[in-house]
């Protein structure tokens, strides 16, 4: 099996200054301008390795029957804007990729999905969805929110909405 993509990505020593979240009306992943994102689960404490796993894994296995603290982001804007166009044109339905400003991020962890897939064999399409993933824990609040692109099913639909916040 070749090696994912994910996993040729150099080690960061720090978070991205930039990242993105792809957004669509099923999302267990509530959202409003003015708190931001909140995950469905917001209780969960991740305190040990074991913790992260039962959490994170079935968050990345899309399990809808698990209630998540995670919010999923990219780190590579093109990656998420290809993934939202994919979902938008398979579901017939409008995504967003939204940019966030990590300095503004409250103090919690934030997880990079290619560390915690390291031991996992995946498909190159599981691969592929996880390039540049990062897991937010709890929240990603209003004030981090930089601008929008609206991306629809129609040919040629991503439109740009400056001024989020």
């Amino acid at each position: 099996m070749q090696a994912p993509r994910s996993r040729h990505e150099p080690t960061p020593t720090a978070v991205p200054r930039t990242v993105y979240r792809v957004d669509y009306m099923s999302s267990q992943t509530t959202f409003n301008k003015t708190d931001g994102f909140r995950a469905r689960n917001q209780t969960t404490i991740i305190n040990t390795p074991s913790t992260l796993q039962k959490y994170a894994m079935p968050h990345l296995a899309w399990q809808t029957n698990f209630s998540s603290p995670f919010i999923s982001v990219f780190a590579d804007k093109q990656h998420a804007e290809r993934w939202a166009r994919t979902f938008a044109e398979k579901n017939g339905d409008k995504c967003y990729v939204v940019s966030v400003d990590t300095t503004k991020l409250a103090r919690g962890p934030i997880f990079r999905a290619a560390d915690l897939l390291a031991d996992v064999e995946l498909s190159p399409a599981e691969e592929s969805m996880h390039f540049s993933e990062y897991l937010v824990l709890h929240r990603i609040p209003g004030m981090a929110l930089i601008e929008e692109i609206i991306v629809s099913a129609e040919v040629n639909s991503t439109w740009q909405s400056l001024g989020l916040c």
